[in-house]
């Protein structure tokens, strides 16, 4: 039965460069009808009449794949083939021998080098086809299962650091709850300071606790709470009124400008007040003492009518350029930034993140002019 062979189903996408196929042979006839089959086949090619030529094209050109004769003077197939396999950016090209003769002790030694297969001289063009259709196909599930492999080991290598960083995370609050007590026992005057910093402490490692939480139950694909009818004036006063008290105590001024009507919306309350919390407290960390903190809300259209209400969440305080790329990375804080001393568990720019992709927004951050600026568009429907 003849089998069929499709060229273009091993091509790159259109517009893409062919695939390059290396042929080493030292018989100037068959070395040509290599390279026309190849041709009619869809494939770009080089070609070495020896050895040592091969290995240096190979190195120089990453073919994606090599064809070589076995018995070749000098520099044979054995030697090609243990040349490249000992160095890396060759290693993993697939290899196939070219050989007069069907001898199996041959054939066992390049398999046992190295060898992906191999094909008898004479040989037809359907078979020549077939071969390298195989050990492309072959070798590509191998790229993809390896990189599989690689995103596992790299998952894997993020959860250790994610144990690592919450043992450390939640025994730093617990130590500090530890100590306050012992020492509220020990000054009974002053009792309701360290109350309060056992208090604090306990904040911060629920707070981590919870972040996490609701991360991962993002990462996994679930909402946090239905949509509901929901009247977003009546939620923005709550939001901002614990944040009003904050502010004043810190001597920051907190602005929050709204137009003279908002729509009573469906949405997800539970997660749009914790992206305004969360973006909240980000800035009212990040102020120093009289500096100001503004929150405006307009409703806006995107390009393709869809309404939107734009939250802009502004402080003064400026971060480094080097730094914004990161600002949404899990377990990432901006280096000395933290004004007021008051910790973090790193975790609450990506929790807002997570949530507005889930609520299909967008979130974007600019930082110029001592200022930094979160903006929010997120589409709604009105009931």
């Amino acid at each position: 039965m003849t089998r069929s062979y499709n060229a273009q189903s091993l091509q790159p996408p259109m517009g893409g460069d062919l695939m390059k196929i290396l042929v080493i042979e030292d018989e100037t006839d068959v070395r040509l009808n290599i390279i026309e089959i190849l041709a009619s086949g869809g494939f770009d090619s080089l070609n070495a009449d020896n050895g040592l030529t091969g290995v240096q094209l190979a190195k120089e050109q990453s073919p994606d794949l090599i064809i070589c004769d076995v018995k070749m003077p000098d520099f044979d197939g054995y030697c090609v083939l243990e040349a490249l396999r000992q160095d890396p950016t060759t290693a993993m090209i697939p290899f196939i021998f070219l050989t007069a003769k069907a001898d199996k002790a041959d054939i066992r030694q390049g398999m046992n080098l190295g060898a992906d297969d191999y094909l008898t001289k004479p040989f037809r063009r359907v078979e020549l086809l077939d071969t390298i259709a195989a050990r492309l196909k072959r070798h590509r599930a191998q790229v993809e299962i390896q990189k599989k492999v690689d995103e596992l080991q790299q998952i894997n290598i993020q959860k250790n650091d994610l144990l690592n960083t919450i043992t450390h995370d939640l025994r730093a609050p617990l130590t500090t709850i530890k100590v306050a007590l012992q020492l509220m026992d020990a000054m009974p005057d002053n009792r309701r300071q360290y109350v309060e910093i056992a208090l604090n402490a306990c904040d911060q490692g629920d707070e981590l606790i919870q972040n996490l939480l609701d991360l991962y139950q993002l990462e996994s694909g679930e909402a946090l709470a239905p949509p509901e009818p929901l009247n977003l004036r009546e939620l923005l006063r709550k939001t901002t009124d614990a944040f009003q008290v904050r502010t004043r105590d810190c001597q920051q001024l907190l602005k929050v400008n709204l137009p003279e009507t908002l729509p009573v919306i469906v949405a997800d309350g539970v997660s749009l007040r914790r992206i305004l919390v969360e973006l909240l407290n980000n800035a009212c960390k990040y102020t120093q003492s009289g500096g100001e903190i503004c929150l405006k809300v307009r409703e806006a259209t995107r390009s393709n009518q869809q309404p939107v209400l734009k939250f802009t969440i502004a402080n003064e305080s400026e971060i480094p350029a080097r730094n914004l790329p990161h600002i949404f990375d899990k377990f990432y804080r901006v280096p000395g930034s933290d004004r007021w001393q008051k910790g973090g568990t790193g975790l609450g720019l990506a929790l807002v993140k997570k949530l507005v992709e889930q609520l299909q927004g967008t979130i974007t951050v600019a930082s110029q002019k001592g200022w930094t600026t979160f903006t929010i568009e997120l589409p709604y429907e009105t009931l």
